[in-house]
C-alpha cells in the first residue's frame, strides 16, 4: 500500500512538473491534457485516473508553485540593499524594498492567478484558492505590522489587517503594471515614494530621511526602455 501511495505521489507530481512546463514554454492558453500526455507519456486514462479534470491540475501547479515560492523565501539570503528584518515599520520597510527591487520572477504564477482571477464567478474552487493565498499574506503582515505602529499623530488609527491590505494592494497593483512593462516605473523612485507616503502618515519618516533617499535615488543611474 505505501509503495502504490509513493508511486501515486511521483506520478502526480509528475503531471504538475510538466504542467508548469507547458506554461513556461508556450503560456497557459497551451495547457491541455493533450499537452500534459506528450510531456508525462501518459495515456490519457492514467492522467485522468490522478487529476480528473485539466481545473484540477491548474489548482495543484498553483498550490506547487506557492509552496515553491514559500521555500525559496524561507531558504534564500535577502540581497544587500534590502534591511534587516525586524518588527512593526522595519518590517515593513523590508517587504517594501524586497517586492518593489526584487520582484519575484515567476511568470507561471502570474499566469495562473490571473486566470484565476478571470474565473471566479464560474468557479468557487479558484476563488477560495486566491483568498486564502491573500489571507495568508494578509495575516503574515498583520502579525508583524501590529508591533511599534501606534495610532499616527492627528490622523486616524488603521489596524494592522488594514495597512496589511493596503500594502498588498499596492505590491499587486506594481507587479501587474511590471507583467505589462517590465519597465513601467523606476524601481527605487517607487520604493522612496512609497515609503515617503506610508511614513509620513505613520509619524516614522521625518522629512530629512525622505530627503536623504530622494538625494539617493537621484544618484542611481535610471532604466531606460530600449529603443
Amino acid at each position: 500500500m505505501a509503495q502504490r501511495r509513493d508511486v501515486g505521489k511521483r506520478r502526480r507530481q509528475q503531471v504538475i512538473d510538466a504542467a508548469v512546463a507547458v506554461i513556461a514554454e508556450k503560456g497557459i492558453q497551451h495547457l491541455s491534457l493533450s499537452a500534459i500526455e506528450k510531456k508525462t507519456r501518459m495515456s490519457r486514462g492514467q492522467l485522468t485516473y490522478y487529476f480528473h479534470a485539466k481545473e484540477d491540475i491548474l489548482l495543484a501547479v498553483f498550490d506547487h508553485l506557492i509552496g515553491e515560492m514559500q521555500k525559496e523565501h524561507e531558504s534564500g539570503q535577502p540581497p544587500p540593499d534590502v534591511p534587516v528584518c525586524g518588527v512593526g515599520w522595519e518590517k515593513m520597510k523590508a517587504l517594501l524594498t524586497f517586492f518593489v527591487l526584487h520582484p519575484p520572477a515567476a511568470p507561471e504564477f502570474h499566469a495562473l492567478q490571473y486566470t484565476f482571477l478571470s474565473q471566479i464567478v464560474f468557479r468557487d474552487d479558484f476563488r477560495q484558492r486566491l483568498a486564502s493565498l491573500y489571507e495568508y499574506w494578509r495575516g503574515l503582515g498583520s502579525a508583524d505590522f501590529a508591533h511599534d505602529l501606534p495610532a499616527p499623530p492627528g490622523r486616524p488609527a488603521v489596524s494592522p489587517r488594514t495597512l496589511a491590505s493596503f500594502i498588498q494592494a499596492l505590491l499587486h497593483g506594481f507587479a501587474i503594471q511590471r507583467v505589462a512593462d517590465p519597465e513601467a516605473f523606476d524601481p527605487q523612485e517607487m520604493l522612496t515614494l512609497t515609503l515617503h507616503l506610508l511614513g509620513s502618515y505613520l509619524g516614522k519618516e521625518s522629512p530629512a530621511a525622505s530627503e536623504r533617499q530622494e538625494e539617493a535615488a537621484k544618484k542611481r543611474p535610471r532604466s531606460r526602455k530600449k529603443e
